[in-house]
């Protein structure tokens, strides 16, 4: 159950990303994190994946988040 609601998550605030934040996003906060919220429609930047989570954590202590890293593929680079 965890599991697919974290894929829907995931997909919603991709599509969030995508469409909405990348412009935006893109232009002015290129490298930061940004974890995203996609019920509320919420996104949270900070320099390190631990301050975009923690302020969504702030705002949303229990609803699921997803994190990208704004202009790159992944969130984080193993390797």
């Amino acid at each position: 159950m965890l599991v697919q609601a974290s894929r829907d998550v995931a997909q919603r605030a991709k599509q969030m990303y995508d469409i909405r934040l990348r412009p935006l996003l893109e232009a002015e906060d290129m490298h930061e994190f940004v974890a995203v919220e996609p019920d509320s429609g919420d996104y949270f930047l900070g320099r390190t994946l631990r301050e975009a989570i923690g302020a969504s954590r702030a705002r949303y202590p229990d609803r699921l988040v997803h994190t990208f890293r704004v202009g790159h593929a992944t969130a984080v680079h193993l390797g």
